[in-house]
């Protein structure tokens, strides 16, 4: 039996190309089990989107059962965990949010640690050790346009994690 495929990325918000890309990799992927990843669960299938689960969770469901990690396409490089919470924030809170955190980078990141549950600079790439039953990692199609211009422990993590996956596809 081959191990499952979770699709993981930008693909939680409400940004059509963030969405298609899970639809793309489903169609080359077709036949296999696969569970659609990103940092926020949501459920966009009334926006042609999929059901999301949140990685935290789908890595305590998988526990030690080994899957194949894929990152699909995108930014998300040079998508810092500010960034990635804010897109995540719901429209009642996010300009009040920005707004008490403007010019505060220190608080902004542990707000946006909090917020998502993870502790990175690059939170829409996953490590090995972030997901205990990962047998292999893939980034399909991944963008990263202006990483060398990121802030280097964005850049810095994100090289690293790049480095250690067994496939990388970048666009």
């Amino acid at each position: 039996m081959r191990d499952p495929v979770v699709l993981f990325g930008a693909f939680d918000r409400h940004n059509f190309g963030d969405m298609l890309f899970p639809h793309v990799a489903a169609a080359l992927l077709a036949g296999r089990q696969l569970v659609f990843a990103g940092l926020a669960e949501r459920d966009l299938r009334g926006h042609g989107g999929h059901r999301v689960r949140a990685l935290a969770a789908v890595a305590a469901e998988f526990g030690q059962r080994p899957v194949h990690l894929v990152h699909v396409g995108g930014e998300i490089l040079t998508c810092d965990a500010w960034q990635a919470a804010v897109m995540l924030s719901t429209p009642d809170t996010v300009q009040d949010t920005i707004a008490r955190l403007e010019g505060r980078p220190r608080e902004r990141l542990a707000w946006a640690r909090e917020m998502l549950g993870i502790d990175a600079h690059a939170p829409y790439t996953v490590a090995r050790a972030q997901f205990p039953c990962i047998a292999r990692v893939s980034h399909a199609a991944v963008g990263g346009v202006e990483l060398d211009g990121c802030e280097p422990a964005l850049r810095d993590e994100g090289l690293a994690k790049l480095a250690a996956a067994d496939h990388l596809g970048v666009r």
